[in-house]
């Protein structure tokens, strides 16, 4: 699509597509992650919910 340099990486100037939860679920047990909350969701950039 030809957007590598407004998307693809979160750098300064590019919109950035992401969620937080709260809980690292890289390290928490397997058995945990289906526990894990959204805590912020960010599309293009910009917060669009929080807790």
């Amino acid at each position: 699509m030809f957007l590598e340099h407004e998307r693809g990486s979160i750098s300064p100037g590019k919109y950035a597509d992401f969620l937080l939860v709260n809980k690292d679920v890289l390290t928490c047990p397997a058995t945990e992650i289906h526990t894990a909350k959204p805590a912020a969701t960010y599309f293009e950039g910009k917060k669009v919910f929080s807790m």
